[in-house]
């Protein structure tokens, strides 16, 4: 009768004791050593192409729609370059009316923000919209 109730607990026990392991996982007489940290890399900053949607001179901003349909906004200052425009020395203020022309945009990163340092107009667009009052 005592072997009728220390069946139920000594066959848990032995069970257990026939499934441990004597040694764990074993690769040789090799150490493993993890491979080491990717290095950071500066990201590489392409040109962007792109289609002038707007110019907002108080925040001193542009905005520019790629081809995929992504609108970037632009930071730029007095050093940025503007080429394409035809005229003596053009700056970011002579592309107000000109929304939907080609620009190519070169930036860089700079406190979180793209600050563009050169801008090439492909193709010059003078925007005819004409803000209505509503009635």
């Amino acid at each position: 009768m005592k072997a009728r109730f220390l069946l139920p607990l000594v066959l848990p026990v032995l069970v257990l004791i026939g499934c441990q392991r004597d040694r764990g996982v074993y690769a040789g007489n090799d150490t493993y050593q993890p491979r080491p940290a990717p290095v950071q890399k500066k990201p590489v900053q392409a040109d962007i192409f792109g289609e002038l949607l707007r110019v907002e001179m108080p925040k001193n901003t542009f905005v520019v729609r790629v081809e995929n349909g992504m609108e970037q906004t632009f930071q730029f200052d007095d050093n940025t370059l503007v080429r394409g425009l035809g005229e003596a020395q053009p700056v970011v203020k002579d592309l107000v009316g000109k929304e939907g022309s080609e620009l190519i945009v070169q930036w860089q990163e700079e406190d979180g923000m793209k600050l563009a340092t050169r801008i090439d107009v492909t193709q010059v667009i003078t925007s005819k919209k004409v803000r209505r009052k509503r009635r």
